[in-house]
């Protein structure tokens, strides 16, 4: 009986140094920038309340992908990342994460084309009370656009909140509530979501909403500014690099390179 225990625990402590030296091979010394767009305009105004900083224009998008992939980068969507990082899949050389705040029409109106010309997996990161409405002159997206999008296999819906808040001045459980509400808004449209990754409005978070929305099942939290590394990749604390109008691939690829 004694040695039949010996020899079950000697099996079980191979099985787990084969898994961990698994995915430490997995995880390797890899840079994944994480590139983030907004809303995307045909003719760029004279002047901008935001520095130009969130807003650009489908040309300069469609350089920019072409860009990335002529200097053999590979484009995966955050699925594949969370693939990579449970030891299901090998990351490509050159890795790279396309995604887009807030939930603008234009997403769909001009940047869905793209996707679809060159094959392209993004993440479309919402606010949902947003959905359907024109909000000072600008339209956002609708549940059809999203369910569209989704069922291509090219875009991934994703919660940006409920209502694009600074959730940093509230008390933990109001951030708590609202993504949850807004991922039973997001699953009641596009059906259940088994991934959920959310974006903090403005970047503003604290460390106890981080844990929090972690023990409430959130797999990826994204709100600082920087590259990832895969080798130390920790899902709660996803640095993404903002575009601003009109910046190119080669000046992409120059930040990516100078981290």
């Amino acid at each position: 009986m004694k040695k039949g225990l010996i020899l079950l625990f000697v099996v079980l402590a191979i099985i787990l140094l084969v898994c961990f030296f698994r995915q430490n091979k997995q995880r390797a010394d890899v840079d994944i920038p994480v590139l983030l767009y907004h809303n995307f305009v045909t003719t760029v105004p004279d002047s901008d309340p935001d520095n130009f900083n969130y807003i650009n224009t489908p040309i300069s998008f469609e350089e920019n992908i072409k860009t990335l992939l002529d200097n053999g980068y590979n484009i995966i969507s955050i699925k594949d990342l969370n693939d990579a990082y449970s030891g299901k899949i090998a990351l490509p050389n050159k890795p790279i994460i396309i995604t887009f705040d807030d939930g603008y029409y234009s997403n769909y109106e001009y940047i869905y084309p793209i996707l679809k010309k060159y094959n392209v997996k993004v993440s479309i990161f919402i606010v949902t009370d947003k959905i359907g409405k024109e909000i000072n002159g600008i339209k956002y997206l609708n549940w059809d656009n999203c369910l569209e999008m989704q069922n291509s296999g090219l875009v991934k819906i994703f919660s940006h909140s409920r209502r694009h808040i600074f959730y940093d001045k509230l008390p933990v459980r109001k951030l708590r509530d609202d993504v949850l509400e807004s991922y039973k808004e997001i699953e009641k449209h596009l059906g259940k979501q088994d991934l959920k990754a959310f974006a903090y409005p403005y970047g503003a978070y604290t460390k106890e909403a981080v844990r929090t929305l972690k023990n409430n099942r959130i797999d990826f939290q994204l709100y600082d500014i920087g590259i990832n590394n895969f080798k130390n990749l920790d899902k709660s604390f996803i640095k993404r690099i903002n575009i601003p109008c009109e910046m190119t691939g080669k000046e992409i690829i120059e930040e990516i390179e100078k981290e």
